[in-house]
C-alpha cells in the first residue's frame, strides 16, 4: 500500500453534537453524505453537561439516558425503515465524564463531598437502566464516552498525562465504561472542544496518546474506538511520532480527527500523510462535534468528510 493511502473503504466516525436538527433529519443528513462510511450514526443531540446540571439540580427523571439513547435508536428506526442500511449498523449514546463538575453548580444545587464519583455512580446506574429499559441495544446502541481532555489540561499543573486528576478522571471513565455491557460498542472521545475552545499543542497530543494507553490498560472490557484531535496547523510530522507509542488492541479502532473545514481536502491530506508516517492505519473524523458550526453548513462538512475518505482511496 501506498505510503499516500489509507484502506479501501476508510471508516468515518461523527462525534455528534448537531445544531438544530431534529434526530431523524440528522440521521438522514449523515446517510446521504457519508452512507456505508460511517462507524455508528451519532448521538444527535448538543451533549453539553446538561445532564450533569440536572443531575447536580437533582432532577434524576428530567436526565435520564434512556430517554436520550431512545431519541437515538428512533431516528436510527426510522432511517432503517426509509432506506437500506448495512447490517450492524448502530445510533450512538454519548456521554461526558465528570470532571470537577461543582463549577456547573448553582447555590441551591447539592454538592456532594466527592461530587465527580457520585455522578459518575449516577451514571452508573443510568447505563445500567438503558440496558434494562431498551432490550435492542445489544445490536442497535453504542456508547460515545467525552472525555474533557482540553478542561484536564487547564486544570492539572505539568504533565497532563501523569497528574492526579488524570488518574481520578481516568478511574471514573473506567467504572462508566465497565457498566456497559461487552456486546455493546465502546468509543473514547477526547473532547478538546473547536479551535477557537482550545489549542492542541504538540505535548497536548502526547498526553492524549499516554490517557489513551492508560484508559485501554485500565479497562478489562474491549474499547472499540479512539478519537484524538489534530489542530488545523501541523508543520512536520514529528507531531504524529507519539503515535509510535499508541498501543491499540486487536479489536480496536484509532481515528484521527483532523478534517477542517478551513482547509478541505487538501488540507486533511497533509495531515493524513504525516500521520501515516508514525500510524499507517486509521479512521477519520473532524477534530469535534458540531455544536459550534453554523446549521447552514453542516451538510457541505459531511461532505468534506465524504470527499477526504474518497480522495484516501483514489
Amino acid at each position: 500500500m501506498a505510503l499516500n493511502r489509507l484502506p479501501l473503504a476508510t471508516g468515518v466516525h461523527l462525534v455528534g453534537d448537531f445544531p438544530l436538527h431534529s434526530g431523524r433529519e440528522i440521521y438522514e443528513l449523515c446517510h446521504a453524505e457519508l452512507g456505508p462510511r460511517l462507524l455508528y450514526y451519532p448521538d444527535s443531540r448538543i451533549v453539553d453537561g446538561e445532564d450533569i446540571r440536572a443531575w447536580l439540580a437533582g432532577a434524576d427523571g428530567a436526565a435520564r439516558l434512556s430517554h436520550r439513547a431512545r431519541g437515538s435508536l428512533d431516528a436510527l428506526e426510522a432511517l432503517k425503515e426509509a432506506v437500506a442500511l448495512p447490517a450492524g449498523i448502530r445510533a450512538s449514546l454519548s456521554i461526558p465524564a465528570p470532571f470537577e463538575i461543582s463549577r456547573f453548580a448553582k447555590p441551591e444545587d447539592r454538592v456532594e463531598p466527592d461530587a465527580d464519583a457520585a455522578c459518575a455512580e449516577w451514571l452508573v446506574d443510568e447505563v445500567k437502566r438503558v440496558v434494562a429499559d431498551l432490550p435492542s441495544i445489544s445490536t442497535d446502541l453504542a456508547v460515545q464516552i467525552k472525555l474533557p481532555f482540553a478542561d484536564l489540561a487547564e486544570a492539572a499543573e505539568g504533565d497532563t498525562g501523569d497528574s492526579a486528576l488524570a488518574g481520578t478522571l481516568l478511574e471514573q471513565v473506567t467504572t462508566i465504561i465497565g457498566a456497559v455491557p461487552e456486546s455493546i460498542p465502546i468509543a473514547l472521545h477526547m473532547n478538546c472542544r473547536d479551535g477557537a475552545g482550545f489549542k492542541i499543542l504538540p505535548k497536548h497530543f502526547a498526553e492524549m496518546v499516554e490517557l489513551s494507553n492508560r484508559m485501554q490498560k485500565r479497562c478489562a472490557r474491549r474499547i472499540d474506538l479512539l478519537h484524538i484531535p489534530v489542530p488545523l496547523v501541523v508543520t512536520d510530522e514529528s507531531f504524529f511520532v507519539p503515535l509510535r507509542r499508541l498501543t491499540v488492541r486487536p479489536e480496536a479502532r484509532l481515528c484521527l480527527g483532523l478534517i477542517h473545514l478551513s482547509d478541505g481536502v487538501d488540507g486533511a491530506m497533509r495531515r493524513i500523510a504525516l500521520a501515516r508516517k508514525s500510524f499507517p492505519e486509521f479512521a477519520l473524523a473532524a477534530r469535534s462535534g458540531f455544536a459550534a458550526r453554523e446549521p447552514a453548513v453542516i451538510a457541505n462538512f459531511l461532505k468534506l468528510h465524504a470527499d477526504v475518505a474518497s480522495a484516501c482511496e483514489t
